[in-house]
């Protein structure tokens, strides 16, 4: 059966779209600056109206592992790509920032039960949605900037950090993802505090990546921390800072550390249980390289989101999955799987996560600031032996990329942490926090045993990666958590994540 029987209007429209070619200039001087990278193609085209048409259908929001519940963190992801692409103005993305706004005490504290306590990622994305769609900083009553500015901690090793304000430290779940997203929305306002930036630089491993799990310690000192999620996003909110030596030094030395994981096929993996290749850390990645000035590697792995994942209007025609054009899969297999059985109810979530964040390589602008200075070409930076895919069960038109490998990689061998416990809807991601259910989180550095919930809360939510936005995304309050491993289709499904991994 199809996963929707009668969502075709968007998609039939996007045939009669005009777009601009993808070209980013690769040389650009240091005063000069850019606006979005590129036109959003028409396959984001057709990815952006699948997702609006799953807005719609559950009221306006991305719907949650409960009947009738919402998914704020990737409702807020999905808000983010439309932002990104230009469409913020599409009712999708004014109707789900409606809603978000609406009922931010639930999705950025642990209301009902403790609504004292602030959750600093899903405070984070959410101003930095309302900062995209140019509106207010309040939401609920909030003043959104004010809360997450007085979520910085002002002491101590890790002075800087946008932290939970929860009664126990203990209870602190905030990560990478949500301060790389906390910087982009404080910038957007009256700018980042000096403190969160030197917080976010010291969390730069030896070798270039970024961590996602911050746990007690001030920055990251090895590089099995390191997250190629978490350092996109990173990269990201220091890329629309002034370039200080300090900043331009992490920039060149996180670039070369991602464009060092890149597959032969132009694909990323994340950490943990995401390393393989999969189109949310893939997404993530390219959207940061578009934006720093690297068109051939984001073209790259565009090409391979899109001819290996995408359900087009000649893979589908007659299929299971013919009335879900434009949707992206986790992988190939996710994508073989539709056309054989369609999204499914079980799958469904995972769609929705995987296209909310991969959608972001197909042309669309960096997060928050979108007129930043691309970067100096960068070379590679040797790591641990690049992601592969096994070819797609059904086959699809590709463009052959040449993607630029190191000459001489170092052995293989861990560089992703391993996956932690289940996050929240939004710390999948982007975008979805971002970044994911769809996208596996890659997962925190292991930590110490976690800490019991406060009364009345089911549970904190622990970060997460891509799944998100991109993306920091999932709040903190009490949830239900659900997670599988669906061996049949090679895809996890981590309840409560987003971009990506949003994300």
């Amino acid at each position: 059966m199809s996963h929707r029987p009668n969502t075709r209007s968007r998609v039939a429209a996007t045939a009669l779209v005009a777009l601009v070619a993808l070209v980013v200039a690769p040389v650009v001087t240091a005063a000069a600056s850019v606006g979005a990278p590129t036109a959003p193609t028409s396959a984001a085209t057709t990815a952006l109206d699948w997702l609006a048409d799953e807005l719609d259908a559950n009221g306006g929001s991305i719907p949650g592992f409960t009947d009738g519940s919402s998914d704020w963190g990737l409702t807020a992801d999905a808000v983010l790509a439309f932002t990104a692409a230009g469409r913020g103005d599409d009712a999708a993305a004014t109707t789900a920032t409606d809603l978000l706004a609406a009922d931010a005490a639930t999705y950025t504290t642990w209301a009902p039960s403790m609504p004292e306590v602030r959750v600093a990622g899903p405070t984070a994305k959410l101003l930095l949605v309302l900062r995209t769609m140019e509106r207010s900083p309040v939401a609920d009553g909030v003043d959104l900037d004010a809360a997450l500015r007085a979520s910085i901690l002002t002491e101590g090793p890790q002075a800087g950090r946008l932290a939970d304000r929860v009664p126990d430290p203990s209870w602190d779940a905030s990560n990478g993802f949500g301060q790389a997203l906390g910087v982009l929305a404080l910038t957007m306002g009256d700018g980042a505090p000096a403190p969160t930036l030197d917080f976010l630089l010291a969390q730069q491993c030896p070798s270039g990546g970024f961590r996602l799990t911050y746990g007690n310690d001030a920055g990251c000192a090895s590089d099995d921390a390191a997250d190629p999620d978490a350092t996109a996003l990173a990269l990201q909110a220091l890329l629309a800072q002034e370039r200080t030596t300090p900043i331009a030094g992490a920039l060149e030395a996180g670039t070369a550390w991602l464009l060092g994981r890149q597959g032969l096929d132009g694909s990323f993996g994340g950490a943990g249980p995401t390393a393989a290749a999969n189109t949310n850390s893939t997404g993530l990645i390219a959207q940061f390289l578009r934006a720093a000035g690297q068109p051939a590697p984001a073209e790259a792995a565009a090409n391979w989101i899109t001819s290996t994942s995408q359900l087009t209007d000649q893979l589908a025609a007659g299929t299971a999955a013919a009335n879900d054009v434009g949707a992206i899969a986790y992988n190939p297999a996710g994508r073989a799987a539709a056309l054989r059985d369609g999204i499914t109810a079980q799958t469904a979530d995972q769609w929705r996560r995987a296209t909310t964040q991969a959608v972001l390589a197909l042309g669309l602008a960096p997060f928050g600031p979108s007129d930043v200075t691309p970067l100096p070409p960068a070379e590679p930076t040797p790591t641990t032996a690049p992601p592969t895919t096994a070819p797609p069960t059904t086959a699809a038109p590709t463009t052959a990329v040449t993607v630029p490998q190191p000459a001489d990689p170092s052995p293989p061998g861990p560089l992703g942490t391993p996956a932690g416990a289940p996050l929240p809807a939004d710390d999948s991601e982007v975008l979805a926090d971002g970044a994911t259910a769809p996208t596996p989180a890659p997962a925190p550095a292991p930590a110490p045993a976690p800490t019991p919930a406060p009364p009345g809360v089911a549970g904190t939510a622990a970060g997460t990666t891509a799944a998100a936005l991109a993306t920091t995304g999932a709040s903190t309050a009490p949830r239900l958590l659900a997670g599988a491993l669906l061996m049949a289709t090679g895809l996890i499904l981590l309840g409560g994540t987003t971009i990506a991994r949003h994300r």
